[in-house]
Formats: structure tokens, C-alpha cells, sequence
């Protein structure tokens, strides 16, 4: 048997540039977690005086790399009822959009979240039985947020935003009415609008749930509608220029530079929560239209991207499970040495396993016929 580590794509449409996206957001996320699992579990006794404080500044940022995944959503999920509205594609059939939603996405989901619940109750003994069940429950119905609001998922950290995306999933075909709106300048302010007018909302605690849900996040899932009717129109914002590169790397790193907790005023982070959002929308723009990072297509760069459904579901869980016990030696008396040391054999662990459950469990149900062929 063939093994092979590219992604399956139901409608046979491969856009390398969006699993290159997905690369940078999954690297975002997994440095984010495995910084912020090292400044809380490591302590050298032998302190050596260098300062990494700006290093640590950045990957501090990392958990941006959720908002880029939300916007991949917004984009993926936007361009078949774009398609359709726009150009006169086949109509989307919902039993076969929730359905490809469910067999997609919930088997890897199900099989981690059941391991980790017997990991969680049995071997680690961190949980009661009761306690497990009752978190897991909560995940698997993807409503921990709004059972316990004030709480993150115990078993997986990480799956509050796979709350948030499956919030997404089931309102996508009511907001795709968006796209049948005739005019043009009409429809992308409606969209431009829509999401300054959440960013309003989150920051001046207009909130009405009070829970971390789509309401939070609804502003990049709309610019990834956006890049999606940009993308089917075939239209172009700015002209090609020689300087392209240098444009795109601007939005790359002003996205990562701040993040609105390092300011103070409500003002002030709305402000820059714009900017933020303007530059992903620039950064996948001249990603994706003008292609300006050769890098986003590299079969390894693919390949990483297209699995990082499995490295998200795994990479918390591994950093627990291997990190502390391996923080018990130390390699050297140099911080610097041993974080880069320990880095490097997690990061390995987090790919490794990654690849092995994305071979047989991930990539299998990316064929959207593959519970039919279970039974011939």
C-alpha cells in the first residue's frame, strides 16, 4: 500500500497556497502552546543572564494562528455557495455539506477525545469517572464553552475553538445568502461592515452570551467569505507590483507584533484589532492572488498544512504526556540550550505521531465515500 502524507481533497480542487496557510497557522499555534508549556514547567537552577524576553514576546502571540484557521474556514467553506451564486455553479445539496462535515471531522475527533478520557480517568488518574464523563460529553456535543463558561476543556485544551468552528459550520449556508446579492459594492461592504461591527461588539462588551463562542470570532470567518468572492470573482484589489513580496512580509509580521492585550484602552485595542484583521485579509490576499510566497507550495509545506486537524487534535496532549517527565533532566546549565533541546524532541514527538494517526485515521475519512466502502 501507497503511503502518502498529501491531503485528500473531496472536489478534487487543490489550492497549495491554503495548506501553506494552514502551515503558518498550525506552526502559530503549536510554538504558542509549547512556549507557554515551558514557561510553566521549567525551572533551571543554574539561571544564565541571557534575555529572550522578545522571543518570548512573540511566541506569546501565537494563539493568532486560531484566527487565521477561522478565516481558512470562512474561505473553504464560502467558495462552493459562492460558486454557485456567482457563477452559476451546482447548487450545494445541505444533506451533503453536514454530511461531509460529520464524517470528515468527527471519527479523529471522537477516537482522541475517547483516548483521552480513559488516559485522563484510568492512567493518569487525574479526573473521577464522573468528572471525565462529564467533560467529555461536553466536548463531544461541543458545548463545553457554554456548560462551563468560565473554564477550558479539561480533557483537550485546545477544542474550544472546534466549538467555535462547528458554530460556523451549521450558520455558513444562512450567511452564504450573502453572495446573492447582485451588486458587487454592495456585498463586500455588507461584509466589511458586518465585521468591524463584531469587533464593536467584542470590545465594548456588547457581548449577549458572555461565553466564548462564534460571536467572538464571527469577524474572520466574514473575510474569508470575502477572500471567496474575490477568489470566484476572479477579481483583483491592487495591481501586481515588484514590491509584492515585501507587502505581503509586512502584514505577515504585523499580525504576530502585537496583540491587543498589550494595550490598555478599549480604543486602543479595537484599533489595532482592525489593523489585525486588514492584515490577514492582505497577507491571504497576496498570498493567494498574487502568490508572492513560492515557500506556501512545498510538498513538505502541503503536507504539514494539510494535517494539521491531526496536529491540533494531538499537540496539547503530547506536549503533558512527554514534556514534564522529560523536564526532569536538564542537558545543560544554559536556558537557551536545554529549551532548544527540549523543543526539538517534543516538536519531533508532535510530528511523528501526528503523521502516524493522520495515515490511519485523518486522511482515510477525507474520502467522502469511505463509510460507504466499509460495507462492500
Amino acid at each position: 500500500m501507497k503511503l502518502s502524507l498529501k491531503r485528500i481533497t473531496s472536489a478534487g480542487n487543490f489550492i497549495p497556497e491554503i495548506d501553506g496557510l494552514r502551515f503558518i497557522a498550525i506552526t502559530s499555534v503549536v510554538l504558542y502552546h509549547l512556549n507557554s508549556f515551558l514557561i510553566v514547567n521549567y525551572v533551571n537552577p543554574n539561571v544564565d543572564t541571557s534575555d529572550y524576553s522578545f522571543l518570548k514576546h512573540l511566541l506569546s502571540h501565537g494563539h493568532l494562528g486560531v484566527p487565521l484557521f477561522f478565516t481558512i474556514s470562512g474561505f473553504i467553506l464560502g467558495m462552493p455557495f459562492a460558486k454557485f451564486h456567482l457563477r452559476n455553479g451546482n447548487p450545494v445539496s445541505l444533506k451533503k455539506y453536514f454530511l461531509r462535515r460529520l464524517t470528515r471531522l468527527e471519527p479523529p475527533y471522537i477516537l482522541i477525545m475517547t483516548t483521552l478520557l480513559f488516559g485522563a480517568v484510568y492512567v493518569a488518574k487525574v479526573f473521577s469517572l464522573t468528572d471525565g464523563i462529564e467533560n467529555y460529553l461536553a466536548s463531544i456535543i461541543y458545548c463545553h464553552n457554554f456548560i462551563f463558561p468560565d473554564a477550558t476543556p479539561n480533557l483537550n485544551a485546545v477544542t474550544w475553538s472546534l466549538e467555535v468552528e462547528v458554530q460556523f459550520y451549521i450558520l455558513a449556508p444562512l450567511m452564504a445568502w450573502i453572495f446573492s446579492v447582485k451588486s458587487l459594492s454592495i456585498r463586500r461592504l455588507s461584509l466589511c461592515f458586518i465585521a468591524v461591527l463584531f469587533i464593536i461588539i467584542n470590545h465594548f462588551n456588547f457581548n449577549p452570551l458572555g461565553v466564548v463562542s462564534l460571536v467572538d470570532y464571527f469577524q474572520y470567518f466574514l473575510v474569508g467569505f470575502l477572500l471567496a468572492d474575490l477568489y470566484v470573482s476572479n477579481s483583483t484589489l491592487l495591481p501586481k507590483t515588484k514590491f509584492d513580496y515585501l507587502i505581503g512580509l509586512f502584514f505577515f509580521v504585523i499580525i504576530w507584533l502585537f496583540d491587543n492585550g498589550d494595550f490598555n484602552s478599549n480604543s486602543q485595542k479595537f484599533i489595532w484589532e482592525l489593523i489585525q484583521l486588514g492584515s490577514i485579509f492582505f497577507l491571504y490576499y497576496y498570498a493567494l492572488f498574487n502568490k508572492i510566497f513560492k515557500f506556501l507550495s512545498f510538498k513538505l509545506i502541503t503536507n504539514i498544512g494539510g494535517m494539521c486537524y491531526s496536529i491540533y487534535l494531538l499537540h496539547f496532549p503530547i506536549l503533558s504526556l512527554f514534556g514534564k517527565p522529560m523536564l526532569k533532566y536538564s542537558f545543560s546549565k544554559y536556558t537557551f540550550v536545554n529549551v532548544s533541546i527540549y523543543s526539538a524532541i517534543l516538536i519531533f514527538l508532535i510530528m511523528s505521531i501526528s503523521s502516524i494517526f493522520f495515515l490511519l485515521v485523518e486522511r482515510p475519512c477525507m474520502d467522502k465515500d469511505w463509510y460507504k466502502k466499509i460495507f462492500r
